[in-house]
């Protein structure tokens, strides 16, 4: 039993940093090619409305670390643990953990110089 809890939470915590990781290479990365950069561009990330946001929801969904998370969340949460109630609170709390590690890091808290550098 113990050890059943002990490998349940490796797994979390592995999803957690994983979850964090490709929402980075999503929404932030250029990806090897530009390629991740190409798609955030044919999604409209970078197309601007009046508001200063990205005019399409597909262009703000792959724009946006937290939103990105929440989905990949979803996603680890579906394939790691057992289908049922408690992948709804897997989901959450796996979402929570990226967007507090994308809080607490630099990657959160970076911005770019007149330049453009980090």
């Amino acid at each position: 039993m113990e050890t059943l809890l002990l490998r349940d939470m490796f797994v979390f915590a592995l999803a957690v940093l994983a979850c964090y990781r490709l929402a980075i290479l999503i929404a932030s990365d250029d990806g090897p090619g530009d390629v991740l950069l190409r798609l955030r561009a044919r999604l409209g990330a970078y197309d601007y409305g009046d508001d200063g946001r990205p005019e399409t929801s597909a262009g703000r969904l792959v724009s946006c670390e937290y939103c990105v998370g929440v989905w990949i969340a979803a996603a680890l949460a579906l394939l790691l643990f057992p289908i049922g109630l408690m992948s709804f609170v897997y989901w959450l709390s796996i979402a929570g953990g990226q967007a507090f590690l994308w809080s607490v890091t630099d990657a959160g808290t970076s911005q770019p110089d007149s330049a453009g550098q980090v």
